[in-house]
This record gives structure tokens, sequence and C-alpha cells, in this order.
């Protein structure tokens, strides 16, 4: 007799489709592990959003983001994925915030970097004046 798949398993061919861009079968992998966990896992709900972001769904990616965040206020990646999802539907302050988080979460990490870039880009973006950049 085969075994039914568990939630993890949906979640490893989710990422499977994600790092090869196929956000389609991603989203549907994703949502399968989502359906398929007997309690709320933050991680299924933010690597869901990731794909919805990917497919560029910013509605569905920001309800899942959050949702995810909801659970576990701790995720870097959920917060640097938040950032992007607002950025990309202009809400800028929102997304500052958001990118705030990540970079606070952890400085060091990949996501912390590219957040802190984002922050800097940010207010470059608003300075009434030239602004130059930080010492090496």
């Amino acid at each position: 007799m085969r075994e039914q798949p568990s939630f993890w398993d949906y979640n490893e061919k989710g990422l499977y489709f994600y790092k090869r861009q196929a956000y389609d079968l991603a989203i549907a992998e994703f949502e399968r592990a989502v359906g398929a966990a007997t309690f709320p896992l933050a991680a299924l709900d933010i690597n869901l959003g990731a794909a919805y972001l990917g497919k560029r769904m910013y509605t569905e990616a920001r309800a899942r983001l959050e949702k995810g965040l909801a659970l576990d206020p701790d995720s870097q990646m959920g917060h640097w994925l938040l950032a992007q999802t607002l950025q990309a539907t202009g809400a800028a302050f929102e997304a500052r915030a958001e990118f705030e988080e990540a970079y606070m979460l952890d400085p060091d990490s990949p996501e912390g970097r590219v957040a802190e870039e984002e922050l800097l880009n940010f207010w470059a973006r608003r300075a009434p004046f030239p602004v130059l950049a930080p010492a090496p």
C-alpha cells in the first residue's frame, strides 16, 4: 500500500518548483502542504506567499505572508518577502517598516544586507538634497 504524502512532501515539491520559477506548480504544492498540515506552520504560509509574489499575485502574497508572520513574527524571510510585496504595490512606507524589521532581525544575513540596501535606497529616493554614500 502506498503511503499518503505528508505536508512536508508537498512543501519539498513546492520548493523544487519555486527554485525553478515554476510558480503555478509551486503554488499548487504549497497549497496542498497547507491543507495537509494538521496544525498551522508559519513556514508553509511564508513559502506560499513567496510563490504568490513570484507570480505577481500581490494580494494573495500579502495575505499569506501576514498570516505566516502572525504565527512567527521573528521570521526574517517573512518580513523581507512582505517588504518586497508591499514595495511592488507602491506601499513604500509600509515596505520600509518591513525592511527595517528584516534588517533588525539579522543584519549580517543575506536578507539583512539586502534590506539595509533597500533602506538606504528608500531614503536616497526621498532626500531633498544629495545623500552621501556611507563610508566603507
